[in-house]
């Protein structure tokens, strides 16, 4: 069964990796090689100088997603990086993956998705449905699956609830745009830079493992579209009310073309199934909150303020 997306076969393009020749990642390490070459050291002098967590191969990750919020110029903000995915030499193949025409409207539209989905993550029934379900409904995919039975921290409880946690933190950071607080908050936004780093971590670290009987790389365009439906379900909810109803026929693409445990029938969202998912992952998946999360408060009232004028308008059904 072909794998049909906005209107496309794309089952050949499942496997292919995140530094694809049809992806974003690649369009901008063209026009902006150096960009990339300076968050790729910057993940890689993260690694030197961060030790891994007492018997595992578990490093954190946070501090080099913090050191972009620093650098306070022009270099790494969304308003120069869509300039580059627009450019003379770009424009096409970033319209054939944005499906905005322009980078006008590819930043007007993105910003308004980035700051709406920080308003609804940041309540406390997004967290739960996070932690309870999303986080964990990623292990479906046969490649995560597959990924995380390789990384035996996985199964440790208290690393996974750490990992959990910090990947949260550094999904608030995307969602924030990554300034730094204060009056870093009244410069441009960094969340094309931040997202880069994160596909440049995911990449140095997990680019050679792959999914046992298949072959395939287990970070690749499937289990990463995976995970973002997954995460973006949390969202689609909170909009239903609004008429904003979710497709739920892409998320069950996945389990139709194979690429889930269990096959039909597809299960929903939010009933997760635990025979569709390792026992070991299972067993080993643990969330604890943590108050720091808190420090996040500031910065969500920074975002609504300038989101403002599009709430107004969203408010009124303008």
């Amino acid at each position: 069964m072909p794998f049909i997306f906005r209107g496309n076969d794309v089952t050949a393009l499942l496997d292919n990796p995140l530094t694809a020749a049809n992806s974003l990642f690649s369009i901008l390490e063209q026009e902006e090689p150096a960009l990339v070459a300076d968050l790729s050291a910057l993940w890689k002098t993260h690694v030197r100088g961060t030790p891994l967590v007492a018997g595992t191969a578990y490093r954190p990750a946070l501090g080099a997603f913090a050191k972009i919020s620093s650098f306070w110029d022009n270099t790494y903000s969304d308003q120069r990086l869509a300039g580059l995915l627009y450019g003379p030499n770009a424009a096409a193949a970033t319209q054939a993956v944005t499906g905005a025409a322009s980078a006008n409207q590819f930043l007007r539209e993105f910003e308004a998705a980035r700051d709406e989905a920080f308003y609804v993550f940041f309540q406390l029934s997004s967290v739960n449905e996070l932690a309870g379900v999303s986080f964990l409904a990623t292990y479906y995919h046969h490649d995560i699956s597959a990924l995380f039975v390789q990384r035996p921290h996985s199964f440790v409880r208290e690393v996974v609830s750490r990992r959990v946690i910090e990947t949260a933190q550094i999904m608030l950071r995307i969602l924030y745009g990554n300034m730094s607080m204060g009056w870093g908050s009244f410069y441009s936004t960094r969340t094309l830079s931040t997202t880069l780093l994160l596909a440049k971590m995911h990449h140095h670290a997990l680019a050679t493992y792959r999914t046992p009987g298949t072959g395939r790389r287990c970070y690749n365009q499937s289990s990463v579209a995976f995970t973002l439906l997954t995460f973006s379900y949390v969202v689609a909810q909170a909009w239903v009310d609004k008429g904003f109803a979710y497709n739920e026929q892409r998320w069950y693409l996945f389990f139709q073309n194979g690429e889930c445990r269990g096959g039909l029938p597809t299960p929903h969202p939010t009933n997760l199934q635990r025979r569709r998912i390792d026992m070991r992952l299972l067993n080993g998946y643990n969330v604890e909150p943590e108050a720091n999360l808190i420090q996040w408060i500031p910065a969500f009232i920074v975002t609504q303020l300038r989101n403002a004028p599009r709430w107004v308008r969203y408010w009124t059904g303008r």
